[in-house]
């Protein structure tokens, strides 16, 4: 049997004892920061009476940001997150953000606890109106913004890697299932401004716990090609999902949707912006299954805390036993300080 030299065991030990050196050698820093999604809207729906139609004021998101730094190498970030929804009570505070990062030099990290997965966070990136809508694939509940595990990223030249390792239950409800889920994106900016991006998600999204039947795994694949110019915006995404829903239930089913979206921005304070999704979320079980969503608005920016758009939404939702239209107009807001 061969052993461990000395030399071998005090340079393994020297360097798990790197991170804590530097962190007494450079001066820690905390930035606390927040930003809230507020809106007031007129909602009405076609056809059918519910509880939330009607004038009234949504508080979407309220984040608040610690972002931790311990030295150039090593940092932290905790992110809590509330929201109140028109006619309900407020929801419990979720820990949307909790965790341990290792740089390793400009765009190349690793990660450990609840960290941003990678398509959505890059999604909403790309848009640009977070606070209006979340982007396609948040939106229809096709992934998760975040979730425990591990995540990492690599940047070298004009490409970007992106991979996650992580429960599949998410942040809201954190759950373990039998295995674990991946979720990966390729990034490409082959010109300024310009990006091309390619991902996957396999797994069980941690429904397959205990004694509940593992039916199918879950995958996804998207695709986006993107431009984002000192006063432009265009982009356009794809995705094809195959049993999202039926992991513990039999019968195959795939999913696929698509989205459009651009702005222009006049001047600093004044922009226009538009965007449209097509999704069908049941192509075997109830192809008929299909939603249209519309949206159009104007923004103004008085001041660097504060983002306020008029904003039209129009979704038409059609399934096998009925056809739903709705209609939204209002303000929204960002607040950011």
């Amino acid at each position: 049997m061969q052993f461990v030299s000395r030399s071998a065991l005090g340079a393994a030990l020297a360097t798990l004892c790197m991170p804590m050196m530097a962190i007494a050698q450079d001066e820690p820093a905390t930035r606390i920061s927040t930003q809230i999604f507020i809106n007031a809207s007129q909602l009405d729906r076609d056809g059918v009476v519910t509880d939330d139609e009607g004038l009234a004021m949504d508080l979407k998101r309220t984040f608040i940001n610690v972002d931790h730094r311990f030295n150039e190498r090593w940092s932290a970030q905790v992110t809590t997150d509330v929201q109140w929804l028109r006619n309900s009570d407020p929801t419990d505070v979720w820990l949307r953000h909790a965790y341990l990062q290792r740089s390793f030099g400009k765009g190349s990290w690793l990660r450990i606890g609840n960290a941003p997965t990678p398509w959505i966070a890059m999604e909403s990136q790309r848009e640009g109106f977070r606070y209006v809508d979340a982007g396609l694939i948040a939106r229809t509940k096709m992934g998760t913004p975040a979730d425990y595990g591990l995540h990492g990223q690599y940047s070298h030249g004009d490409l970007v890697y992106t991979a996650s390792v992580v429960t599949g239950g998410g942040f809201q409800k954190p759950r373990l299932g039998n295995r674990a889920d991946l979720e990966a994106r390729v990034g490409w900016t082959p010109l300024k401004g310009v990006e091309l991006a390619a991902g996957g998600y396999r797994g069980t999204r941690a429904q397959d716990s205990g004694d509940l039947p593992h039916e199918h795994t879950a995958q996804r694949w998207n695709a986006m090609a993107s431009w984002v110019g000192a006063k432009t915006r265009v982009g356009a995404q794809y995705f094809r999902a195959q049993d999202w829903t039926r992991i513990t239930k039999p019968g195959s089913d795939d999913q696929r949707g698509w989205s459009a979206w651009s702005s222009y921005q006049f001047n600093p304070q004044y922009a226009v912006f538009a965007r449209y999704d097509d999704t069908r979320m049941s192509l075997d079980i109830d192809p008929r299954t299909r939603e249209r969503y519309q949206q159009a608005g104007v923004e103004w920016k008085p001041n660097k805390h504060l983002r306020l758009a008029m904003v039209g939404k129009r979704v038409e939702q059609e399934s096998a036993k009925k056809k739903l239209e709705s209609h939204e107009a209002g303000l929204w807001a960002q607040l950011a300080f």
